[in-house]
This record gives structure tokens, sequence and C-alpha cells, in this order.
């Protein structure tokens, strides 16, 4: 194999990651036409054709093939090149990996759909977000291609699932205010206004007039009550009866005593 024309290359200047000088090793070299590795024959790049799988006479040959290598560095000075490049390198790639943090799973529409701690009910607060949601969409159509064209990447459908979502929350808690106001015990049971409460005072002053007031038994005429006090009755209507009856039962009475008394 002869040498080409070329003027030789220089070991010194040639990058040392594309030169192989290590012991027990055969000496190779990236071949600066082909951008391949090839070995070293006699401080030469061997012939190589720039098709591999085709050989023979119709194979062109790669300009480099047999290109003199002028080995003016030592092993040693080439594995301190090599030092010196791969520390450069290692400085230059970054020790730390920064991991994008994942996106937060959206609310669930059972707890958007219901009440706050406070008491207050959450459609107010749903309808910014439902607008939000859509000026979202409409914004990412404008400026997406693939959607613009009519179809859907996976940045427009996230947003539309988000504002469908939204949607339904909004519509759920509509339906639940709704049914709040047209419950018995809701907005509409109760009066709203001052006027409508003395509406219905004097109702109410009468229930507890009759509420508080003593019924009379029929036939009995109402004695005069003295201030502060009911007309309750302090004494039997019939006296004699009553006496007969006081009678009768001291008898029951002392009957019951008297068996008790005698043996068995």
């Amino acid at each position: 194999m002869r040498p080409s024309r070329r003027p030789a290359l220089k070991a010194s200047e040639i990058p040392p990651q594309n030169l192989n000088l290590r012991e027990g090793e055969r000496q190779s070299i990236v071949c600066p036409d082909c951008d391949s590795w090839h070995p070293l024959y006699r401080k030469m790049i061997k012939t190589h054709h720039l098709d591999r799988e085709v050989r023979g006479g119709r194979a062109p040959r790669c300009p480099g093939s047999a290109q003199l290598i002028d080995m003016d560095i030592s092993v040693e000075q080439w594995g301190e090149m090599m030092l010196a490049a791969d520390s450069t390198a290692t400085g230059r790639r970054s020790a730390r990996q920064h991991y994008k943090p994942l996106a937060q799973p959206p609310t669930p529409i059972y707890r958007l759909a219901d009440r706050g701690p406070q008491g207050t009910p959450t459609l107010p607060r749903l309808l910014p977000l439902l607008e939000h949601a859509r000026h979202a969409v409409d914004q990412h159509r404008a400026a997406c291609s693939l959607c613009k064209a009519g179809g859907r990447c996976d940045a427009g459908r996230a947003l539309e699932v988000r504002a469908a979502e939204t949607q339904a929350s909004c519509t759920i808690a509509r339906e639940q205010l709704h049914n709040q106001e047209r419950q018995p015990g809701g907005r509409e049971a109760a009066p709203r206004r001052r006027s409508e409460w003395a509406a219905v005072l004097p109702a109410v002053r009468d229930a507890d007039t009759r509420r508080t007031s003593v019924p009379v038994p029929p036939g009995r005429a109402e004695a005069p009550a003295k201030a502060g006090t009911a007309n309750v009755p302090t004494e039997p209507e019939n006296l004699e009866a009553h006496d007969r009856r006081q009678t009768e039962l001291g008898k029951q009475y002392a009957q019951s005593k008297s068996s008790v008394a005698l043996p068995a």
C-alpha cells in the first residue's frame, strides 16, 4: 500500500478522542473523510471503501485511504490529552438532573359541586373558572396549527376535558341550588322582608293568646279570676255525692285491712 499524495496529518493536531493509541489494542483512527474508525497500517490509514457492502473494483475508495499520520506525540502525551478532554467534558455536563414536576390532578366534580365550609354555594366561584377554561381552549386553538387544522393535540385535548368538567360542575351546582330553594325549609318558606313579617304578626299573636287561655267546662259559669291567676275550681260541684263516695272508699279500705290481719 502506497501512501497518498496528501500531506501527512500530525497526531498532535488530531482530537484525542478520534485516535486510539492504547497499549494492547490495535492502533486506529477516525478517517477525516468518512468519519468512521479504521486501523493504522505502517502509520497510514488502511485502505477502505465508501460502501462497505460493495467490494471489488466497482466500489469507490475513500479519499482518506492511505493517509499518512505523523506520530509527533508519545502514548503518554496522548493519554494526558485524553484526560484533559474528559475533564473538560465532565465540567460542561450537569451533575444534577432537574425533573419537571408532574401536573396536579384536577379537583373531582363532586368536590366542586358541594357547598363550601362557610355554607355559601360554589356556583359564583365556578362561573369565572368556566370562563377562564373556555378562554384557554380558544387561545390554544388559535395558536396550535394541529388544532387549527381540525385535529387534536394532547394539550388541546386536556384543555377541552378541563372545560367540560368545569361545565358539568356548574350544572350540578346550579341544580343543587335550585333544589334547595324549592324545599319547604328553603329560602322561599320564611319571609324575607319586614313587610311580610308584619302581615303574619296578627296571626302569631292570636295563636299565643289561645295557647295561654284555660278552657271552661261546659254548663259552668266562669268565675272572675284574680290578677295573675287562672279560673281553676277549688271545691267539688256536689258535696253530698262527694261525701258518700268518701264513705264508701273508707269502708272498702277497712275491709281490706281486716282481711289481711286474719290468719290464713
